[in-house]
């Protein structure tokens, strides 16, 4: 997987801040031995895959998960079995 580092820079973001936040974050680069930019993606981009990624996992506890899987082995219901053996209108070959 790439980083933002590796890609090409061809975008641009513009903030509105304090400017003791500009300051403060000026600062904290220096202080890495980096520029404004490399400091601040080393940190936002990996908090967004993070929450990206968070956002698309489905947490379940043990029992819930237990509960799923009650579902899961449950017989077929008729109606289900015969919808799901049904097929639709667009899946057939056009005449």
């Amino acid at each position: 997987m790439s980083t933002a580092a590796e890609s090409p820079r061809d975008a641009r973001l513009d903030l509105r801040l304090p400017q003791e936040t500009r300051a403060l974050l000026d600062e904290a680069a220096s202080l890495a031995g980096t520029n404004l930019t490399d400091y601040v993606l080393g940190l936002v981009v990996p908090a967004a895959r993070r929450d990206v990624l968070e956002a698309h996992q489905i947490r379940l506890s043990h029992e819930a998960w237990e509960d799923f899987l009650d579902v899961l082995d449950r017989p077929d219901n008729p109606e289900l079995a015969a919808l799901r053996g049904h097929t639709p209108a667009w899946g057939k070959p056009r005449s």
